[in-house]
């Protein structure tokens, strides 16, 4: 967390705590003009101010521990008030074993209620005030360098509404083109130059105009935007008679589509696809000559709160173009989160499904990883259960740091080889850096399965389907190496049921 974010918490929380605190002492001007309770002296509240604060400190720690301090967002009414409440109640445990332990019966359980009540409306107030101010100044503070892609009238019109608005949130930094448009500033090049120049640019928004770009132009941009991370958007050429109720923004005076490959869901800061084999396996294939050098991560439980905890990790799994949700309740979580059509992709079901289309389509595999025994009996299965299969190469890497001359030799191998696959199973987290770290260098395409080697073998065995339709593979595996994944589980699992229930991330 940056020093930044620390403070913003900080600040967050201390203004709650001084709230409550104010709270009180207003309910004990209210008690004091209650019919039927003028014999109380305001005396009393001040006299009591210090449970005042051990309520409000005890308000603050309990939700910060619930994750409330995390955003200054506010969550909805949903979240927002039975986590208040639930912090109130616990205060107020708190503050009521103080006058059990210490024998306080003079002090008033009426303002005590009061304060709860009207501490519950000021906080609410409170977040929604402070939620308001913060969404419009993060919608204002930050620049945006933004590239156009194709050229003609709407385009250039939209080219000349970003320059005449420098302190709004894209910054007009050209466009990309077959040729020049005549009285448009910004030439960048040709099409061809659209990867190198968003990176140059450090790209953040890439907007297309319908009118003005081609089809295959428009898939080319996606693809691009994909990889850098740069979020794109088209401008539709029936954009004036979209309803504003739409999922639409307005850019430059023009209504914008945001256009992906597929919709990623947010888990603890992993983007991963909401997908199903189907999508998965047409999305590669079509993806495929794009996508050489890239990779892909599948993710589980497991590696899902490791890149929550860990920065570098984390960059890792996002800098794939796809990662895909192998473990069931990362799937299960998206279906929770208004993706319904989010289904569970596996890495080693993934692996027979393409190598089951492969001998058709004359796709090349390379497997990297494992044992040599493990690679023997793979070579031997594969020969049998898919006749035709080009397997190109297979390498079983020391259990050790790879020298820089070994690591050299072993790309050589690989693009020798002219692999369109190349399967990488050395478990997690191994696999992804090493991926990671080979982005670019290799000629295929990269993905991790963890145990799919293992499983294809016949080393390990592979849960009944029941149980993986349950979200429980990970206790079958659990059952076949306690000693080793116990510790792994336990702690993963827990953190992922606090994280993602009931701290609502």
């Amino acid at each position: 967390m940056g020093t930044t974010d620390r403070t913003k918490k900080l600040v967050n929380m201390l203004s709650e705590l001084l709230l409550i605190m104010a709270t009180y002492f207003f309910c004990g001007v209210i008690r004091v003009y209650l019919p039927y309770c003028r014999f109380f002296a305001y005396s009393d509240t001040v006299t009591f101010g210090y449970l005042a604060v051990l309520y409000a400190a005890a308000f603050v720690l309990i939700n910060y521990l619930l994750g409330g301090y995390d955003s200054l967002k506010f969550a909805g009414m949903k979240k927002e008030v039975p986590r208040i409440v639930l912090c109130e109640l616990l205060g107020c445990v708190a503050m009521t074993s103080v006058i059990y332990i210490f024998r306080l019966e003079q002090f008033s359980r009426l303002l005590l209620a009061l304060t709860m009540v009207f501490s519950v409306g000021v906080l609410l107030v409170k977040r929604l005030v402070v939620s308001h101010f913060y969404m419009k100044y993060s919608q204002t503070k930050g620049h945006f360098n933004t590239l156009l892609v194709g050229a003609g009238a709407a385009t250039a019109r939209l080219a000349q509404s970003l320059l005449e608005d420098p302190e709004g949130e894209l910054r007009y930094c050209g466009y990309v083109a077959e040729a020049p448009f005549e009285g448009m500033d910004g030439y960048l090049g040709r099409l061809n130059r659209l990867e190198s120049q968003i990176r140059t640019l450090d790209i953040k928004k890439i907007i297309a105009m319908q009118q003005d770009v081609s089809e295959e132009t428009l898939r080319l941009v996606v693809t691009a935007g994909e990889k850098s991370g740069a979020e794109v958007l088209l401008a539709p050429s029936f954009g004036a008679y979209l309803s504003s109720q739409s999922r639409v923004k307005l850019v430059g005076g023009f209504r914008t589509l945001r256009l992906s490959l597929f919709d990623t869901s947010d888990i603890l800061g992993v983007h991963v696809a909401v997908t199903d084999m189907e999508k998965t396996v047409a999305l590669v294939e079509s993806q495929l000559e794009n996508w050489r050098g890239e990779y892909i991560c599948v993710a589980n439980v497991h590696t899902t709160v490791t890149a929550s905890e860990d920065e570098d990790y984390l960059k890792v799994q996002n800098g794939a173009v796809m990662v895909l949700p192998d473990g069931g309740p990362l799937s299960a979580y998206s279906r929770r989160h208004d993706f319904a059509e989010a289904q569970r992709v596996t890495g080693p079901d993934l692996m027979l499904r393409l190598l089951e289309i492969s001998p058709a389509k004359g796709y090349r595999h390379f497997f990297y990883g494992s044992t040599e025994e493990t690679l023997e009996l793979m070579e031997k299965r594969l020969a049998a259960d898919y006749p035709g299969l080009q397997v190109c190469g297979m390498v079983s890497p020391p259990f050790r740091t790879l020298t820089a001359e070994e690591d050299a030799e072993i790309v050589h191998q690989i693009n020798e080889a002219k692999p369109d696959f190349i399967w990488v199973g050395l478990g997690a987290p191994k696999q992804e850096i090493w991926m990671n770290q080979h982005q670019g260098r290799v000629n295929g395409l990269m993905i991790g399965v963890g145990a799919g080697f293992d499983y294809y073998a016949g080393n390990i065995q592979r849960a009944p389907m029941w149980m993986q339709k349950c979200s429980l593979e990970w206790l079958y595996r659990l059952m076949q190496d306690p000693k080793r994944l116990f510790k792994r589980y336990f702690y993963t699992n827990t953190k992922f049921i606090w994280n993602t229930i009931f701290r609502g991330k």
